[in-house]
């Protein structure tokens, strides 16, 4: 028999005191309900063990709560601090016209909390609830709004399909044993401030419709999100993730921030999509980081990230501006295959380990100014399609963008650890840019088998521009050698490049490669690609005076060189610098003699072969010594007067009588036959020797003559 109405009454206040933090509840709360039979308080306010002394159990208990909850008063919604042994609504249709919330707030459940597939229409407030068993809460369906802050969870947490179709706030929370959220609907705003998940949680295939919010959250273990779609705004500040962290094909429709955040596992985001800006400003990546095959479709922000473990952001399309500023990868970096839309910023970063841009594509700009690149900088098959921006870069080992195309390179004052370094640009096309070296770092330019356009060139030594850069069958496509007059005059030599070039780097493909296209990449073997820049024939190996004389003679570099020239002809043609093509040309020339003596000392070569290439050497030769090859009409004016005088002193040596009855009638006979011009009374040769070389020193006189009027017209041209 009743003795009256429930004792039990919750004074915040006092809580707050007893526990150091804010109560669920503002004001002091009383239990309307009758006390149970001779006690002071209602079944629900009765402790546990005093219930088994009345012989209440606990199945009595939940069907005590089902009926309260199936009255219409609202009085009878209300349990703020009740104890229950196990609560079990699983299977139950809870639908009342009121729209009072259940108040479970500060209610402790010793046992079990079963809801599996319960449909509750009503407001739910479980605020401070404790629950030591498992709660299960499996497709269940929420109808209004459900507050669970500050909860604690000691059991198992299921929540695996469930529907919150309005706000759902477990802030504060605690989950000390695994949790599961997979495949829930969260259809508002889903708050999980500070939530602290103490054992692997999980809400894989969880869909988002309202903000997401994890701010200042822990997962001391594994968390996983795969397959989630987020529909709104994505906030996971602060968060500390003890675990593996994966979001790998999750889909971000509005904002996700992640900055502060710090992984101290694995952090998967593979296959996600973001569709608005993604924030990791200031987020620490202790181990591995992957973001493989992932797509931005907004701005990427990684401003002053660390990343420790390896950072693999292979496959990525950046579709909005991309943010690496002040990034430290402290491990090895890869954006093998990834694609930046919209503008690329690396300023300031550092790279400690390799970094592996291997066929990256810029459509935009790209800056790395005033990165740092400790390892190998690998940008191998890389695309630049706006200007990138190298300015006071650092690069401590190596350097190698070969086989990549810039629409525009500015590589300035880059820097280095105090030793040399070369950066590999060979057979890459740089279509314009600027190459400034002015700070007196020991930086040179490997642009072997390159194409360069538009290019200018500064350096501090400007005697030794071209020094600074190898030039080895290089083309040359708007470049201006008419800029470079000064340095190149008067010998003209493309080649005096003093860098050394070191390919020892490690060139493998990208070991986060996802499809087999390793063979693919350039010296994806480990090691360098066939750098041999020999020409066509080596001299003959043996020895005695045929080896010496073919070491004296041959140039195993001489058909490149050729080339080489061949092509600085031609681009300084393409300009209309006239100058410098005429001075590359006789450098074209030189080296081709040299290439024809290199097959003539070859052992592959026939003799028939050998004598046509000895023929070409003496052709080659005689145009160099009569014209420049056609270049140099003093030369043709020197050879004529060594002419002259030879075939005077030829007849001398046949003609006894002096012509003219003078020593210098042999001069004046030799002048008279060299040009067939005869004025006043002529020489009498007597003899047949005399008057063969008259005729030989006139043929030679009239090849001579014309040959000065085509290198004086040519040169004029020039």
């Amino acid at each position: 028999m009743s003795v009256g109405t429930c004792a039990y009454s919750f004074d915040p206040v006092a809580w707050e005191e007893e526990h150091g933090r804010s109560a669920a509840l503002d004001e002091r709360w009383s239990c309307p309900r009758e006390a149970e039979g001779e006690t002071d308080r209602c079944r629900f306010h009765l402790s546990p063990a005093r219930r088994a002394e009345l012989g209440i159990d606990d199945e009595s208990v939940c069907e005590s709560l089902v009926s309260e909850l199936a009255t219409g008063e609202a009085s009878s919604l209300g349990f703020v601090g009740a104890e229950f042994g196990t609560i079990d609504v699983s299977h139950r249709v809870l639908d009342r016209v009121t729209n009072h919330p259940i108040d479970l707030r500060h209610v402790t459940v010793y046992g079990e909390f079963l809801a599996e597939q319960t449909v509750l229409r009503q407001p739910l407030l479980m605020d401070e609830i404790r629950v030591e068993g498992a709660a299960d809460f499996t497709d269940a369906e929420f109808g209004e709004d459900v507050s669970a802050e500050r909860a604690t969870f000691r059991g198992d947490a299921v929540f695996d399909g469930t529907d919150f179709e309005d706000s759902a706030r477990f802030g504060g929370s605690t989950f000390a044993r695994p949790a599961s959220f997979d495949r829930v609907r969260f259809g508002d705003v889903a708050d999980f401030y500070r939530a602290r998940f103490r054992a692997p949680c999980s809400f894989e295939e969880s869909a988002w419709r309202g903000a997401c919010l994890f701010q200042r959250a822990a997962f001391r273990s594994d968390v996983t999100f795969t397959a989630s779609r987020f529909h709104a705004r994505t906030d996971f500040r602060t968060v500390q993730f003890g675990g593996t962290s994966r979001f790998n094909r999750c889909e971000f429709e509005d904002a996700a921030v992640f900055m502060n955040c710090a992984f101290a596992a694995e952090a998967l985001f593979k296959k996600a999509s973001f569709a608005q800006p993604a924030h990791y400003q200031n987020a620490d990546f202790d181990s591995e980081a992957s973001f493989t095959e992932t797509e931005f479709g907004d701005k990427a922000k990684f401003q002053f990230a660390t990343f420790d473990g390896e950072a693999v952001l292979s496959y990525i399309r950046f579709g909005g501006a991309t943010y690496f500023k002040a990034v430290d990868f402290n491990s090895y970096a890869s954006f093998y295959k990834s694609t930046f839309d919209r503008l690329g910023d690396f300023r300031n970063a550092t790279f400690a380990d390799t970094a592996r841009f291997l066929k990256a594509e810029f459509t935009d700009e790209a800056f790395f100014g005033r990165a740092t690149f400790v390892g190998d900088g690998d940008f191998r098959s890389a695309a630049f399609r706006g200007t990138v921006h190298f300015v006071e870069t650092t690069f401590r080992s190596s350097a190698t963008l070969r086989e990549s195309t810039f629409e525009r390179a500015r590589f300035e004052n880059v820097r280095t650890a105090g030793g040399d370094v070369t950066i590999n640009l060979e057979r890459t096309t740089v279509d314009g840019g600027r190459f400034v070296q002015e700070n007196g770092a020991a930086v040179y330019y490997n642009l072997r088998r390159s194409r360069i356009g538009d290019v200018d060139i500064e350096m501090a030594d400007s005697e030794g521009v071209f020094e600074r850069f190898l030039f080895y069958r290089t083309e040359f496509d708007g470049f201006d050698f008419s800029n470079y007059r000064y340095v190149l005059a008067p010998e003209w030599v493309l080649h005096t490049f003093r860098g050394t070039v070191d390919d020892t780097y490690s060139l493998e493909a990208d070991r986060f490669a996802i499809e087999d296209d390793a063979d693919e990449a350039p010296g994806a073997d480990g090691g360098a690609a066939d750098e041999s820049g020999g020409g066509p024939g080596e001299p003959a190996d043996g020895g005695g005076v045929r080896s010496w004389l073919a070491g004296w003679l041959a140039d195993g570099e001489a058909s490149d060189l050729e080339v080489t020239y061949l092509k600085a002809k031609n681009g300084a043609e393409r300009v209309g610098d006239s100058q410098s093509a005429s001075r590359f040309f006789i450098k074209e020339m030189y080296y081709r003699r040299r290439t024809h003596v290199d097959r003539a000392f070859a052992h592959k070569e026939s003799l028939r072969s050998r004598l046509k290439l000895l023929f070409l050497v003496a052709v080659n030769l005689t145009l160099s010594a009569t014209c420049g090859y056609g270049e140099k009409p003093r030369r043709t004016i020197g050879f004529s007067l060594v002419t002259v005088v030879v075939y005077a002193a030829l007849f001398a040596a046949v003609v006894t009588d002096p012509p003219f009855a003078s020593p210098l009638g042999y001069g004046l006979l030799s002048v008279q036959s060299f040009t067939s011009l005869i004025f006043g009374p002529t020489a009498t040769v007597p003899n047949f020797a005399g008057s063969f070389l008259a005729a030989t020193e006139g043929f030679v006189g009239a090849f001579m003559i014309g040959l000065f009027i085509f290198a004086l017209t040519r040169s004029v041209h020039r």
